[in-house]
């Protein structure tokens, strides 16, 4: 495509202020200063406050560091929805918001303590937490804005806005007054490192070595159900996580399985799965003689291990003195290991279920930072990775090791500090999921409701939250940091009991909102109990909870803290619109809060972006040197590259940021910036309130020209609203590069250039580019930001407005679309096509210099030259020649020739009768007609 546009590189163009070469990297800073300083957004929102609302929320980036190339992708795309939208008859008002609460700022605070973090206080570390979070606001504030996002920048909203924390314990008072919200002791992804539960959404999954153990238990009741074997009999398990077994408690079993009773060897009999036994008799290198079959409901207990009349085996620790349960639960597979799982209910949500079902403790050894306490002395103040190592050695030792190996598998992780996370059973709030004592219906099941009322875009997304909603646990919402919003909960100083009410809940966000966040910790507990208040075991002492929430709950309570609150959003919004990772988090937080306390989603379309992954396609990373910085983009080439590239690329995938991507995008954006100014530099001397020619007299190659510029029109709108910018960028470059550049300014030059300057003929060219460049920049405005203000404001004419984006998003006029002729010209560029390669070859064959020296003749078939004599007049100029000749044949054929005549000065063209007038030599008859 490149060479059908090189005369724009070499054509002598009339004067224009639109300078060739764009400067980006200067302009456009001079451009979003002019933008501020104009008070464009305000001037929007005034020019639209009578119009629909459309309502799109900002999904808000975390304060704490530069923005990187995937924040551009999302705030680039939310800014084409919000341009688009503000020019097509809507009011959109577009409030910047970000996340200011959590672990990374407490942790880059501290860091930056270093050892005078002991000497701060809890509110000082507090103080500096949200100093530090207001620096990148204000820090990524300007970088959102240099990338041309035209928004509320001066009105953003913040998770540590006092309003925004108040409506954040507001809704977790809702939600408590519903019924949903619960403390329970049970087992919760646990970070060691930073000393705080983790929900979900804060869990990454990443590959990492562990033991893989297979450990013999010894029966020591209930030999009976296995038929009295003689010698001793054992039943085995499988774990990747030795560490957990000072916490083993039972053997589960699946109730449906055929577990076999194996001799090992003379007075040693196995207890495992028989589906599996192969596979395990295969790793130790022994024989395994089968002896008999059960069913797991024969060996597992069906009551409570704490009842007398408990019947099921049971079996004794390898190395610590207590009985291992042999139990059933449904969560035992034959997917892997023995089908006699492991369980320790304070380390694992299907453990702890189980374990519930038979009123097993849900006991955990190990502290705040993965060590193991008191209860288990021999490991006591160990790390448990590090145990891992000893307990092995320990079951070997003892001869209940059968089997080691290392096993490199897929496991969670914290998404902050990255390292490996553990399940650890403690005291937290949790937000049910599923019914309650006073909701017949669970959030879950609302929730999955909800969905599939949502438009999901692209499809895939819906089956994406789906099955997270469908599989998640309760969600555990407590927090053990300092940075955040409060739990606002009382305990009893003797019992631990806790004192929660909506009533209490609603007197501290009032505090909130009036004082700020510092209120709740410098108020004592009698300030919101009353001084006469006692605890249901009658003490009269309370401790205000130390617990914060979840992050994403505050996030997450954006459809009432800002859908609600803000003038020009609404609940449900419009539209979300984050990356694909806000399933397990953004998405899925406003979710689920939305339809606890309203009984509907937040949003009526979520649409999803994918990844930014470099060329190679791999994820971005320091360590790697892969990561693309898009300040460099933008020093280099500008920020209107990174917007063209934003819709480049189908975004519903991951995306690839490379320098091969940017330099193509770079080249697609000089061809739309060339095709502009040559359009504007023949528009000088042309106003269109005067010289403007009503569409029935145009050309007809103009009008043809027009239809042309209304398929645009009509595919660039359809790709807005349907979020499909990937088909208006390839749209825009075939529009430009082969409709524009390749066929209709290629043949007007001549026109443009050497008829007569007040003429019909030229007046009609102009008139026709007029309209097509006002209306390709009101087209591009939401994409090329900086580009169509440029020519917007370059354009001819009276009554523009001080801004693009304060005019309407152009409609193609119906009499453009006319398809009256679109044959015949589609007849006319299939032989031009073939007259252009000719013509190329004449030139390598150095039978030709230019296209005008030659004189083309064409044979055409009867069909073809039905459609070529009825334009014959126009052949020369539309095939860029100096003449045309038709010949009848059977198929079309072109023959090229030099030219006949003399060749014109001023227009190149040959001709037989130039330099006929003696007052115009060497000029041709249609140049001496442009000159009288």
């Amino acid at each position: 495509m490149a060479e059908q546009i090189d005369y724009l590189k070499t054509l002598s163009l009339p004067e224009t202020n639109f300078p060739m070469k764009a400067n980006l990297p200067v302009r456009e800073p001079a451009q979003v200063e002019t933008w501020t300083k104009l008070k464009i957004y305000d001037k929007i929102q005034e020019n639209n406050k009578s119009k629909p609302i459309f309502s799109m929320p900002d999904g808000p980036p975390y304060a704490n560091g530069n923005i990187h190339v995937g924040h551009c992708l999302n705030k680039i795309l939310k800014d084409f929805v919000i341009k688009y939208k503000s020019m097509s008859g809507y009011r959109a008002v577009f409030i910047p918001g970000w996340d200011c609460h959590g672990l990374p700022i407490e942790h880059a605070v501290s860091k930056e303590l270093g050892n005078k973090r002991r000497e701060k206080s809890d509110t000082e570390i507090r103080n500096l937490c949200r100093e530090y979070a207001q620096k990148y606001i204000n820090i990524q504030r300007e970088q959102f804005k240099r990338l041309g996002i035209i928004a509320d920048w001066d009105h953003p909203y913040t998770t540590m806005d006092k309003s925004y924390e108040a409506s954040i314990i507001r809704t977790l008072a809702r939600i408590f007054e519903k019924g949903y919200m619960y403390r329970g002791e049970k087992p919760v992804h646990w970070c060691w490192s930073d000393g705080t539960a983790l929900a979900e959404a804060e869990v990454e999954y990443a590959d990492r070595k562990d033991p893989s153990i297979y450990v013999k238990f010894e029966v020591t009741k209930g030999l009976d159900k296995l038929g009295n074997p003689k010698g001793k009999t054992y039943f085995i398990i499988w774990t990747t996580t030795p560490w957990t077994l000072p916490a083993n408690l039972a053997i589960s079993l699946n109730a449906k399985f055929e577990y076999g009773l194996y001799e090992i060897e003379p007075g040693e009999n196995w207890v495992l799965a028989k589906d599996l036994a192969p596979g395990l008799e295969k790793l130790v290198g022994k024989k395994f003689n089968f002896k008999k079959s059960f069913k797991g409901t024969d060996l597992g207990g069906s009551v409570s291990v704490k009842s007398e009349n408990f019947d099921g085996v049971i079996c004794k620790h390898p190395f610590i003195e207590r009985s291992s349960y042999v139990i059933l639960g449904d969560h035992v597979t034959l997917d892997a290991g023995t089908g006699c799982v492991h369980t320790a209910p304070g380390h694992g949500q299907e453990d702890y279920i189980v374990g519930m079902k038979y009123g097993l403790e849900a006991y955990n050894p190990v502290d705040d930072w993965g060590k193991y306490n008191d209860s288990v002395p021999e490991y006591k103040g160990k790390r448990v990775f590090d145990v891992n190592a000893l307990i092995v050695q320990r079951l070997q030792d003892s001869g209940y090791l059968i089997l080691h190996e290392v096993l490199n598998h897929s496991f969670p992780h914290c998404w902050r500090c990255h390292n490996p996370v553990i399940f650890r059973a403690t005291a937290q709030w949790f937000i049910a999921m599923d019914q309650t004592e006073r909701q017949s219906v669970g959030i879950r099941g609302k929730a999955l409701s909800e969905i599939k009322k949502v438009k999901w875009v692209p499809t895939w997304g819906e089956n994406r939250i789906n099955s997270m909603i469908e599989n998640r646990p309760d969600w555990c919402i407590s927090r053990q940091r300092l940075w955040g919003v409060p739990i606002p909960v009382f305990y009893c100083e003797k019992c631990g009991q806790a004192e929660a009410s909506e009533i209490l809940m609603e007197k501290v966000a009032k505090l909130v909102s009036e004082k700020g966040l510092e209120s709740w910790y410098q108020a004592s507990p009698k300030d919101f109990l009353g001084s006469s208040h006692k605890c249901v075991c009658g003490h009269d002492q309370f401790r205000k909870g130390s617990d914060i929430l979840d992050v994403w709950f505050e996030s997450g309570v954006c459809h009432t803290a800002v859908q609600e609150t803000h003038d020009g959003l609404t609940n449900p919004a419009d539209l979300y619109l984050e990356g694909s990772d806000q399933h397990r988090g953004w998405f899925q937080s406003n979710l689920l809060t939305s339809v606890a306390i309203n009984g509907h989603a937040p949003f009526k379309t979520v649409l999803t972006h994918g990844f930014v992954n470099d060329a190679q396609g791999r994820k971005m990373s320091k360590s790697l040197g892969n990561v693309t910085d898009p300040f460099k983009i933008m020093e280099k080439s500008g920020a209107e590259i990174l917007r063209l590239w934003t819709a480049y690329e189908d975004y519903s995938n991951d995306l690839q940021a490379g320098q091969e991507s940017f330099d193509r995008v770079g080249e697609s954006y000089r061809r739309v910036r060339n095709t502009c100014k040559y359009i504007l530099g023949n528009l000088k001397d042309f106003n269109p309130e005067i010289h403007s020619m009503p569409y029935e007299n145009l050309l007809e190659l103009d009008k043809w020209a027009l239809s042309k510029l209304s398929n645009f029109m009509n595919l660039a709108q359809s790709a807005f609203e349907n979020f499909e910018y990937h088909k208006l960028y390839h749209g825009l470059q075939n529009y430009c590069t082969v409709d524009l550049s390749a066929i209709y300014l290629d043949i007007l030059k001549d026109r443009l250039y050497t008829f007569k300057r007040e003429g019909a003929e030229r007046r009609s060219a102009q008139t026709t580019i007029y309209l097509i460049i006002r209306n390709l920049v009101g087209v591009i405005a939401p994409v090329l930001s900086f580009l169509a203000e440029e020519v917007y404001q370059d354009l001819p004419g009276k009554n523009k407005k001080e801004s693009i984006f304060l005019t309407d998003f152009p409609k193609a006029d119906p009499k453009w679309a006319s398809t009256e002729h679109d044959e015949l010209w589609c007849g006319i560029f299939d032989v031009r096509s073939v007259v252009t390669k000719k013509l190329e070859e004449s030139r390598q064959a150095k039978l030709i210099g230019a296209s005008l020296e030659a004189k083309v003749t064409i044979k055409a078939s009867p069909n073809e030259m039905k459609f070529l004599r009825e334009k014959l007049s126009d052949l020369p100029s539309l095939f860029i020649v100096s003449q045309v000749n038709l010949e009848p044949g059977e198929k079309l054929d072109v023959r090229i020739e030099k030219a006949d005549g003399t060749k014109c000065e001023r227009c190149w063209n040959y001709n037989s009768d130039t330099g006929l007038v003696e007052k115009f030599p060497n000029t041709c008859p249609k140049c001496v007609r442009a000159l009288t």
